[in-house]
């Protein structure tokens, strides 16, 4: 049995939803758009732990749904543009931030990289 084709819900769009965020169905456009404004608001907040515990957790579960729903349009959508497959990634790499933002409860993060696995710097060296 087919799915039935979903319209997205934002502005009167005429496109086909692709996911749904916050119970509202999406096309790829107004998702991207949808969860850029919603990062870009939370993330000061966030940052400058402005957030009451209610808030948190309510910014915790967006930031975990709609981590979700980049990966799964990355996983299952065939005709993605290079542009498309790098604002789900952008989107994926600040949503998992703001998270660990949220989880360190002394707001102690490195803006480096985790050191590197064994197997990779052995091989970066073998290299020089």
């Amino acid at each position: 049995m087919e799915q039935a084709k979903r319209d997205c819900k934002l502005n009167i769009c005429a496109n086909s939803a692709v996911i749904s965020l916050e119970s509202l169905d999406l096309c790829l456009e107004h998702f991207l758009s949808n969860c850029y404004e919603h990062l870009d608001n939370l993330e000061p907040l966030v940052r400058t732990r402005s957030l009451e515990e209610s808030q948190r957790r309510s910014a915790y579960v967006f930031l975990e749904e709609s981590s979700n729903c980049a990966l799964l349009i990355a996983l299952r959508q065939e005709h993605l543009t290079n542009l498309d497959r790098s604002r789900l990634l952008n989107i994926l790499l600040l949503t998992r931030h703001l998270q660990l933002l949220l989880k360190n409860p002394l707001g102690i993060v490195s803006d480096s990289l985790p050191p590197a696995s064994p197997v990779f710097s052995s091989s970066g060296s073998q290299r020089r």
